[in-house]
Order: structure tokens, then sequence, then C-alpha cells
């Protein structure tokens, strides 16, 4: 005869285990060793209906305790360092700007763009290059226009300085942001931090 399973997290330290998966005992049976009860048709659609409210305690089936304040507080602040990650990763995307041409320059810096930078720099910097060394970089003038340029060597350099000078300042600029979730001390102080 056909029966409805939830399966739920044995090793959780909460009292009630958090339900992981539903089986059916003839359309998809649970996996040998799995820890499941057996649930009604009912008790499975709604579970399905309001997933993460129900758990299994003592063997059966109960609602899932509200989140504490401490657990409100540790996911605000997963959430809030995933957020500024992401916010890092798109302020080194949007690039850097350098005036090793004589005037300010617009440079890519996707991850693509950081290697072939640190190649032309690495390059400029090989024994044996002629003294008018140069290399095509991609760049953007004032106007925006986007052109491959000659870079001397000082030149290719000083774009890498620029560059990393510029990844740097978003990094630590993310590292102080994290720190500072760290220490809020509410699921308000926390979201109050900003990338801006």
């Amino acid at each position: 005869m056909r029966q409805k399973q939830a399966a739920y997290d044995s090793t959780s330290l909460s009292l009630v285990k958090p339900i992981i998966a539903f089986y059916d005992t003839v359309d998809s049976p649970a996996p040998e060793g799995a820890s499941v009860i057996d649930i009604t048709d009912e008790e499975w659609r709604d579970c399905i209906s309001n997933q993460g409210a129900r758990g299994v305690k003592d063997g059966a089936l109960t609602d899932m305790p509200p989140p504490s304040d401490a657990e409100l507080l540790d996911a605000a602040r997963v959430a809030k360092v995933a957020e500024l990650a992401a916010a890092c990763k798109a302020a080194i995307y949007a690039g850097f700007s350098s005036n090793a041409l004589g005037e300010l320059y617009s440079y890519p810096a996707k991850d693509t763009d950081q290697q072939n930078l640190a190649s032309s720099v690495l390059a400029s910097l090989m024994p044996g290059n002629a003294a008018d060394w140069s290399t095509p970089f991609w760049c953007a003038d004032a106007s925006g226009e986007w052109a491959f340029r000659a870079h001397m060597a000082a030149q290719m350099q000083r774009v890498g300085q620029d560059g990393k000078a510029a990844i740097l300042a978003a990094m630590a600029r993310n590292a102080q942001l994290a720190a500072q979730v760290a220490a809020a001390e509410s699921v308000d102080a926390v979201n109050a931090i900003a990338w801006s």
C-alpha cells in the first residue's frame, strides 16, 4: 500500500528536526538509512503548502518553532555579507581609472581583463625589452571611446599599480563593512549597513 513519508534531518541539534524531503513508498521510495516518518496525504499537502513550517519531534509532525533573535541575526549577517561581497565584485568589475597615458582613461577589470593586465605588466618587466617597448591595451578616453592604445613599459606598470590599488580599495571596503556586520547587534543594524 502506498504511503507518503517525510524525511527529516536527524543530525540537527534542534528539538524539532527540519523536514528535508518527501517520499512515496511506491513512486519515490526513501533512500536506505534516511530518517523518515509516515504521514497522511493531508499532512503531506499541508507540509508542501507551508514549506519550513512543519518539522518532526518524537516521531511526529509538529510546528517548527519561530527562529530565535540570535538565529534571525545570524541569518541577516549571512545575507548581508553575501550582498556586500556581490557589491564588492561589481565595484571591481566596473573598472578603474588611470592617468598613466598623461590624461585620465578608464580600464576594464573583469576577471579576463585582470589577467590581461597582469600579463601586460609582466611583459613590460621582461629583461631585454627595447627602450621603446610598448603594448596595446584596451581603455576608454574621457568621451567613452574604447580602443587599443599603445602603452610604454612605465605606462603599463602604472596602469597595473592603479588597477591593483582600485581592487585593494574595494576589498578593504568589503572587509570594513563585513567587520561592521559581525559587530552589529540587531537585524536593523545589519540591514542599515550598505556598500554606498
